[in-house]
């Protein structure tokens, strides 16, 4: 086989793949009903078609009757060229969306959709961690009061409302590096990076934030009941301390039934900085 004839055999088949990627880039978009939202793939698509016409003329000049130099310039230098840089902009643009679709993915797989706060699986994950590490911290667990009869009286939709408040609340009041989670219900736990907040501090925080945040209840008081586990004194594994955590802060619901305590945490006089 000649030269000329190898060259205009691979110009063939590179044509073929551009071309081929092309319309199943096409076939793809099609089947989704639409272009909106996938500005990089529409890039690289454009990429491959310019290129692919790039080297059908620059194979087959002669053939379309094009001369040689026009041929050569506008298929190689131009049109090859152009779409070439196009589709290693769409492959970075492709990369960088790809990084993002996968931060929000595992954001959402780590975070309660009702509140914002960390699910209950990322927050045994890293209570897990914490406890590999050895060392002093402190575990609590809240429970809003009265949320049965918010549901009952004004509906789940204002209890969803509430539910949210409480989640922002408990956000502002505990650190960043605090775990603040939705453990289940109308139920959350915090995981703090040392021994905790100090408990006035912690408990006029709490209070003034979750005031701050609610929406209107018909009069119903809405507070929380806590209870704090500390390890290792409480505890050395999660059930111990949790277990812990779980009787203070029903503890402080009892205290509540014979007299109105409001936002009081339970056995946290030990909490330091």
């Amino acid at each position: 086989m000649e030269p000329e004839q190898v060259e205009v055999v691979s110009g063939l088949f590179r044509v073929a793949i551009y071309f081929l990627s092309a319309v199943g880039m096409g076939v793809g978009f099609y089947r989704r009903r639409g272009w909106k939202g996938y500005g990089p793939e529409k890039l690289l698509l454009l990429g491959l078609l310019t290129m692919g016409t790039g080297t059908f003329l620059s194979a087959y000049w002669v053939r379309l009757g094009v001369p040689e130099s026009w041929g050569k310039i506008l298929g190689d230098l131009v049109l090859v060229n152009a779409g070439t840089a196009v589709t290693i902009l769409a492959m970075y643009l492709l990369t960088v969306k790809f990084h993002l679709v996968t931060l929000v993915l595992k954001r959402e797989a780590e975070t309660d959709p009702l509140t914002g706060l960390y699910n209950r699986r990322t927050f045994f994950r890293e209570l897990d961690h914490r406890l590999r590490r050895g060392g002093g911290f402190a575990v609590a667990i809240l429970d809003l009061d009265n949320m049965k009869q918010i549901n009952d009286t004004l509906g789940h939709q204002v209890g969803d409302a509430v539910l949210k408040a409480a989640g922002r609340a408990i956000r502002r009041s505990t650190r960043e590096e605090d775990i603040a989670a939705r453990y289940g219900g109308d139920e959350f736990a915090v995981l703090f990076a040392s021994r905790g907040p100090r408990v006035e501090k912690f408990k006029a925080r709490l209070k003034e934030n979750l005031l701050a945040e609610l929406p209107y209840t018909g009069g119903i008081e809405v507070g929380i009941s806590a209870g704090v586990a500390y390890c290792p004194e409480d505890g050395e594994d999660a059930r111990s301390l949790l277990s812990v955590a779980d009787a203070r802060m029903y503890a402080e619901k009892e205290v509540k039934k014979n007299r109105y305590y409001p936002f009081g945490l339970l056995a946290e006089n030990r909490i330091s900085l």
